[in-house]
């Protein structure tokens, strides 16, 4: 009989495998972490992922992947509080279209400034960001400190994982979301998002980001997601 008991198979590095990790963290779920290189397609691996994509959560004998899938599955499978999806319709609906906005609008062009080389390209990218991030300031309910206002979020994790090593792109492409008006909700967001005892488990030292990033910033990264990168996809 297959084990009620999650296994999560992801990287220690990826903003998108932290997304199922501090979800099934936030809703107290036991679950067994296997460390592992996506990059590397085994057939064992394949057995485990189909796409070979990670995260992958393997529970009852199944698979799920893609990380904003992942995280939609653990609100559904165990639907105890914290909900990272909203009882009320609109409001998982609002938080859906969210999340998507963050991998379609932000993440492609957080990429795209550390793995593009020209000057040009780079500041294109960090303008589009930073369009990213305002529409979705603007689209934060009011009363804080959250996405949804008192009630923590998917579309909190959608952003907090990566939004939390903004630090890298600033180390390596001078990328700083503004002290503007329009941006004063990001800081005191970012702040709360990563104090919370979920980020503090997953994120890894500021040192080893650095580091893992350094090949896309140099462009000799010659992975799947580099190639996204450079164009323009979501990787």
């Amino acid at each position: 009989m297959a084990s009620d008991k999650p296994s999560l198979y992801t990287a220690w590095h990826s903003p998108f495998g932290w997304r199922a990790w501090i979800s099934l963290l936030e809703k107290g779920v036991e679950f067994d972490y296997h460390e592992t290189d996506p990059y590397e397609k085994s057939p064992e691996w394949f057995k485990i992922s189909p796409r070979g994509l990670a995260p992958c959560i393997r529970h009852k004998g199944k698979s799920v992947y893609e990380s904003t899938i992942c995280m939609e599955y653990i609100d559904e499978a165990w639907p105890c509080t914290p909900r990272l999806l909203p009882e009320d319709p609109y409001d998982r609906a609002y938080v859906r279209m969210w999340t998507d906005h963050v991998n379609k609008k932000i993440i492609p062009h957080i990429f795209g400034m550390i793995v593009h080389q020209t000057a040009t390209e780079q500041e294109k990218s960090k303008q589009d960001a930073l369009d990213g991030i305002a529409a979705y300031l603007e689209a934060m309910r009011d009363g804080g400190p959250y996405f949804l206002g008192q009630n923590f979020s998917m579309a909190d994790i959608a952003l907090g994982t990566f939004g939390s090593i903004f630090f890298c792109m600033e180390h390596y492409r001078g990328f700083k979301v503004p002290n503007e008006a329009k941006f004063v909700k990001f800081h005191d967001w970012i702040q709360t998002i990563v104090a919370r005892k979920s980020w503090q488990t997953v994120l890894p030292p500021r040192e080893q980001v650095l580091e893992d990033w350094r090949p896309y910033a140099e462009g000799v990264a010659q992975t799947e997601l580099a190639k996204a990168a450079k164009q323009g996809k979501t990787p």
